[in-house]
């Protein structure tokens, strides 16, 4: 697959304009409402939400017009939970440290859903200017910083868009050669990468130090491909090569990348993916074959544990997913 071709999985559902070129029909294909559940109390203690709402897994789907919710250990292929309602062809949906969830789709519009319960109210959404949003970071969505991959503008390229709820978004990060920007990560303590390819189609990872300098291309960045981005616990940058199946984890690129781990194999082929609140696991969703897949993570080894499917399809490309907490770092 080339690099082309996340015009297809990524770009095709960003907006109706672009829906019109897609395979697969411009209709948006809702999940049967009989997988959506409300939540049930807890039996012998009242107003307790079982732990299943508590943590989870959100799963988008490139043509779907909902995000669904699952439990976090879903070995055994149950169905969703909850399902997430309002969205439109939602990308690489995130999670940040208060358990929100950011939902980046295809009306050019950033959603932020309330946490950690899952599958919780809308807090509200933004527009984002500067391009169809991919992908988005935060650590507190609701208050603070949210940083948006806006994967292309013919005008100028894809950027990093710098936004809050309350603000909207009001800056834009480029370097000349970024061209398509899919992959966004931004740290606690402020800087940001982008995951983006030039004009030719070489991937390439770029350093905003603070999410507002100038930025720089890092050294030492081996993906063949660009892809979704996160930060683990210790603080490695995790960096998904889409179409080619391998995750690499680095440390610093700031500028200079060091290899930490990898190239690993996965399962498939994913554009995005996400770690749980401990780094202990790292999800990853198959737009091949239309399955999560969940593997156990340490900077220095990964290992499949096992997918689910359940309510899910590879008609419906599932694109994003994120545990409900970002990793703690």
């Amino acid at each position: 697959m080339k690099i082309a071709d996340l015009r297809r999985f990524a770009l095709c559902g960003l907006a109706a304009s672009l829906a019109a070129g897609c395979a697969g029909g411009t209709q948006a294909v809702g999940v049967p409402s009989a997988v959506a559940q409300r939540p049930a109390l807890e039996p012998g203690h009242p107003g307790v939400l079982p732990d299943s709402f508590r943590r989870g897994i959100y799963v988008a789907t490139s043509f779907g017009t909902t995000i669904l919710g699952y439990r976090a250990n879903n070995s055994k292929n149950r169905p969703p939970i909850c399902t997430v309602h309002g969205a439109y062809a939602p990308n690489g949906v995130a999670a940040d440290s208060d358990g929100n969830l950011i939902d980046p789709d295809g009306s050019s519009t950033i959603t932020i859903f309330k946490g950690p319960k899952m599958c919780g109210r809308k807090l509200g959404s933004i527009h984002d200017q500067y391009g169809p949003p991919t992908d988005a970071s935060s650590v507190h969505a609701a208050t603070g910083t949210i940083a948006v991959a806006s994967i292309f503008k013919p005008s100028g390229g894809g950027s990093i868009a710098v936004c809050t709820l309350a603000g909207g978004c009001t800056k834009n990060l480029r370097i000349a050669s970024m061209y398509e920007v899919a992959g966004v990560a931004l740290a606690a303590n402020g800087d940001c990468w982008a995951s983006a390819t030039n004009s030719a189609g070489v991937a390439l990872l770029t350093y905003f130090k603070g999410c507002s300098r100038s930025g720089q291309t890092a050294t030492g960045f081996q993906n063949s491909y660009y892809g979704g981005l996160d930060i683990d616990g210790e603080g490695h940058l995790l960096a998904i090569s889409a179409f080619d199946g391998n995750l690499y984890v680095y440390n610093g690129c700031n500028p200079g990348c060091s290899l930490v781990g990898g190239p690993y194999s996965l399962q498939g082929e994913a554009v995005f993916g996400h770690l749980n609140k401990k780094s202990t696991e790292f999800a990853t969703a198959d737009f091949v074959t239309g399955s999560v897949d969940v593997y156990a993570y340490t900077p220095k080894k990964i290992a499949y544990l096992y997918s689910f499917n359940n309510g899910l399809s590879s008609s419906l490309e599932p694109l994003g997913v994120t545990y409900n907490f970002r990793a703690n770092r």
